[in-house]
């Protein structure tokens, strides 16, 4: 609970009073939505039922964060982050928060965190910080276990609350793989949106008030009835959107039609291979279409940034691919880089293609016709 000495980070809401009319109130929050942003298709559903999810959080075994990214500044995400502070459950906006501040405002009020700037100090930060957020996926592991300086006795803070992340370029790897995906692209000049208003939180508080109150009313029933959606090849992805299935299917078929149809069309960029599973693939294809048994580091990362439209060059931090990266990242395949020499008698550090024959063989599809190695 809050000490009640110290004025609460989140606001203490109170539900609101009557019958709720959920589907109108959804409608009339993803009209405002999409009257404010430019999102890809699927995108406005998906946002209104996360949002509500947030209120109905410890009815999950499972909880997605939410990954709003671009490849370049000026995208809009500051915007998107907005709009879920306005209706999302006790919402709390920071673009900088220490491991520690985390767990401690989760443990204490439960909010929805909502991270700008995530690029700058989560992609790049500690190990700590990305294993905290990664720990309040699931319910039952939800923690982080410290020992206090005063006493010695080891404390147990939860990790468990909605989170929403704002990132240019992707995040790692592990949060994304926990996280429903929104990726944004700068407008047009053709495409317009409506300016939101200074104090769009104090004018949205009855909208709270009223997902406050149907998350209340409903809570026997969404926890009996949990809606799995349909399997398209990710039983991560299942996991993640479980909990917004389960919201829409509750709130209307009609709603639910829109989460499938948003579902579908979120997750088609999510089945894309991981970063480490991506980097196999296109190391492959350089092997064999150079058809070289060895290359330098320098060529290898050249050769991934060949392609302008590669993830490669937003997938250092949100910046080009370098050589260190492409080692950190192959270096749990235990395939490493040493010194080579090459045909015009020099020598640099690189890669024998015989030392990528395992891995390519546990982790990627074989080729057809088969990899032949000298």
């Amino acid at each position: 609970m809050t000490d009640n000495s110290t004025p609460s980070l989140v606001e203490d809401l109170l539900p609101a009073t009557g019958t709720i009319d959920i589907e109108a109130l959804l409608d009339n929050i993803e009209g405002f939505i999409l009257s404010h942003s430019i999102l890809p298709p699927g995108a406005s559903a998906a946002l209104t039922l996360w949002c509500l999810a947030s209120y109905n959080i410890n009815n999950f075994r499972i909880f997605p964060k939410l990954v709003i990214c671009s490849p370049q500044r000026r995208c809009g995400k500051s915007t998107v982050l907005d709009l879920i502070e306005a209706f999302s459950s006790k919402a709390l906006v920071t673009s900088n928060m220490t491991p520690a501040t985390i767990f401690r405002i989760i443990e204490s009020d439960q909010p929805t965190l909502i991270i700008d700037e995530a690029d700058t100090f989560v992609a790049g930060g500690s190990k700590e910080m990305i294993g905290i957020i990664n720990s309040g996926h699931a319910r039952s592991r939800a923690y982080a276990n410290r020992c206090a300086a005063e006493t010695h006795q080891v404390q147990r803070f939860s990790t468990w609350a909605p989170m929403a992340l704002a990132s240019i370029g992707e995040l790692s790897s592990t949060i994304m793989d926990r996280a429903v995906v929104i990726t944004l692209k700068r407008k047009t000049a053709r495409e317009t949106v409506l300016r939101l208003v200074p104090d769009l939180p104090q004018k949205s508080i009855l909208d709270r008030r009223k997902l406050l109150k149907w998350s209340l009313d409903n809570e026997a029933q969404i926890s009996n009835n949990l809606i799995e959606p349909p399997n398209i090849g990710n039983d991560r992805a299942v996991d993640n959107w479980l909990p917004l299935f389960t919201i829409a299917n509750q709130v209307s078929a009609v709603w639910l039609d829109k989460c499938e149809a948003a579902y579908q069309a979120l997750t088609e960029s999510e089945l894309q291979a991981s970063l480490e599973d991506q980097l196999l693939i296109d190391i492959r294809l350089i092997f064999v279409e150079k058809a070289v048994t060895r290359i330098s580091s320098q060529e290898l990362v050249f050769e991934l940034l060949a392609d302008i439209d590669s993830r490669w060059h937003l997938a250092n931090n949100g910046r080009a691919m370098k050589a260190p990266v492409v080692a950190r990242i192959l270096r749990p395949f235990r395939v490493k880089s040493r010194n080579l020499r090459f045909g015009n008698g020099t020598q640099a550090k690189g890669y024998e293609l015989s030392d990528f024959k395992d891995t390519f063989d546990r982790y990627l599809e074989p080729l057809v016709p088969p990899l032949k190695l000298p």
